[in-house]
């Protein structure tokens, strides 16, 4: 964490330490409202065994929000499919990839 002092940037200490993110599972956003989940598995199948892909939805309308899900069966499989799809675009438009943060699955 970085903290403002004296007009300087300064690192504070983690209270985490030794601790490891680890994650099986990626997060995409960014993704066109057309993409359905066949075709997000299919996109990041190259990388590794894909367990599950799953797209966010609107309560109320059902309609894509435009982010998902990407879940693989090792961490290696997930750190590849990051590097290789962070900022590129498909269907037309620039995706985000990184590791899911705090995403509980079923």
């Amino acid at each position: 964490m970085m903290l403002m002092r004296g007009g300087r940037l300064m690192s504070l200490p983690s209270k985490v330490h030794g601790i490891r993110c680890f994650s099986t599972e990626i997060f995409v956003s960014r993704l066109s409202f057309y993409t359905t989940e066949e075709e997000l598995k299919n996109i990041f199948s190259p990388f590794g065994a894909v367990e599950d892909a799953r797209l966010m939805r609107d309560n109320e309308t059902g309609r894509i929000k435009g982010f998902g899900f990407v879940k693989y069966s090792s961490q290696a499989d997930a750190e590849k499919a990051v590097e290789a799809m962070n900022g590129r675009i498909v269907r037309g438009r620039l995706i985000f990839v990184e590791l899911a943060k705090g995403h509980k699955s079923d």
